[in-house]
């Protein structure tokens, strides 16, 4: 369990009302993605509909997170986060409403699940760059790591409730819910004093602004290679989720046996979560690198297949390693850039990812038709190693030290801009 050092920055009562806003709406948002596939099935459409109405929410993210991230750091970011609760709010509350109604039509989903989907590109990277003005940097992993182990809890938690939900009342309940988790959200942030507000940069045009944020991280060349490999990262490991049921469908114990593996990925996120509060390490892109490798475990021990209790236990610890390492790249992304082009930098970070893993998801059926299952998973297996390997290799990676202070910044650099949080510009 974590300290109670770990859990003292619940005292700090800015960090307590965002904890608390983001349990409670993420807790509403784990509802969705169950409740929104039946809300569309009840409403008169079939599979066809869901993926229409599922990827229009994706594609929504995706298109609007670089405007999210310009927007995230030219408003106060306090302002950005109440604004995206109203919005989403607002789109699921009519939701509710319209399936109460019995009014709800596919293109109405589609429409308003995809304006739900472009909320989000505005609250995660401001969420994300909102952390620095709330806590001071020697605190932001356990800030960092209290959010992310909230966020992991609910994904456990939210699915069991939508089912609880839509087997007692319906999916127009579990949309109203969520929207009431929301305005709770907005509430909460709207009473939350920031310690100090990030100093904004002059007004210039959109695509300028965008272009610095970019180029922010293009400047330091390992740090976007870092980036770029956790993309490959997660368009691999996306194999294992497609053709991990199929392997188990074809002889290996079938939907229990995949539901084994998948609880006790659930169980290592949340374990590396409580990991995460505690654990500092001194070198964090070394150390995240060397870690991700544990990643071709889980598609390395599909090919075979091996026993079921083994992959299990290799999904455990993939999913451990995950829920701990993204919690140190956060804090690390957070100290290594200016506060005012944080945004952005979170921005371009949530973009590759959310492209990779559908990417992944698509290519893995073809590929596994031409090369065969278990040539495929192996493949993802080198996919997700190598690259992991090889950047470790770069001399900027290594160069990211913790301090005698607790902050992270790299080393030879003395008040430089990208290891002062209060810095405007980048070396």
């Amino acid at each position: 369990m974590p300290s109670p050092t770990s859990l003292s920055i619940l005292r700090e009562r800015p960090y307590r009302l965002l904890w608390t806003a983001r349990s409670i709406s993420a807790l509403g948002n784990a509802l969705i993605p169950v409740t929104v596939v039946f809300a569309v099935l009840r409403s008169g459409g079939g599979a066809v509909d869901v993926g229409t109405v599922l990827t229009c929410h994706a594609v929504g993210q995706v298109a609007m997170l670089p405007v999210g991230g310009v927007w995230a750091d030219r408003l106060p970011r306090k302002l950005v986060l109440m604004a995206t609760d109203a919005v989403q709010a607002f789109c699921y509350g009519l939701l509710a409403v319209m399936i109460f109604l019995h009014q709800a039509a596919v293109w109405q989903f589609a429409v308003t699940y995809t304006i739900a989907g472009m909320a989000m590109a505005f609250f995660t990277p401001a969420s994300r760059a909102v952390l620095p003005e709330l806590v001071a940097a020697e605190r932001l992993q356990p800030a960092n790591a209290l959010l992310g182990l909230t966020d992991s809890t609910t994904k456990v938690l939210g699915p069991a409730l939508a089912a609880l939900l839509l087997a007692v009342s319906g999916p127009g309940t579990a949309m109203l819910v969520n929207a009431v988790s929301f305005l709770l959200s907005f509430v909460l942030v709207s009473r939350m004093h920031l310690h100090r507000q990030a100093r904004r940069s002059g007004r210039q045009h959109f695509f300028a602004d965008l272009r610095d944020g970019w180029q922010a991280v293009a400047r330091r060349r390992w740090y976007l290679a870092n980036l770029l490999a956790w993309g490959v990262w997660n368009f691999a490991i996306a194999f294992f989720f497609v053709l991990g049921p199929v392997v188990m469908e074809d002889g290996h114990g079938g939907a229990t046996a995949w539901s084994v593996v998948m609880i006790t990925g659930s169980v290592g996120s949340l374990v590396g979560g409580l990991a995460a509060l505690r654990y500092r390490p001194r070198r964090p892109l070394v150390i995240t690198n060397a870690a991700a490798m544990l990643g071709v475990l889980p598609p390395a021990l599909l090919a075979p297949p091996a026993p079921l209790p083994v992959i299990a236990l290799g999904v455990a610890v993939t999913f451990i390693m995950t829920s701990l390492v993204g919690e140190v790249l956060a804090t690390t992304q957070q100290q290594l850039f200016p506060e005012e082009i944080l945004a952005r930098v979170s921005s371009l970070d949530w973009m590759i990812s959310l492209i990779a893993m559908p990417a992944g998801y698509a290519a893995a059926a073809p590929v596994a038709q031409f090369l065969g299952t278990r040539t495929t998973l192996l493949a993802a297996a080198a996919l997700i190693g190598t690259p992991c390997l090889l950047l470790n290799l770069l001399p900027g990676v290594r160069s990211v030290r913790r301090l005698p202070d607790g902050t992270i910044g790299i080393e030879g650099e003395r008040d430089t801009a990208a290891t002062r949080p209060e810095a405007t510009t980048v070396q």
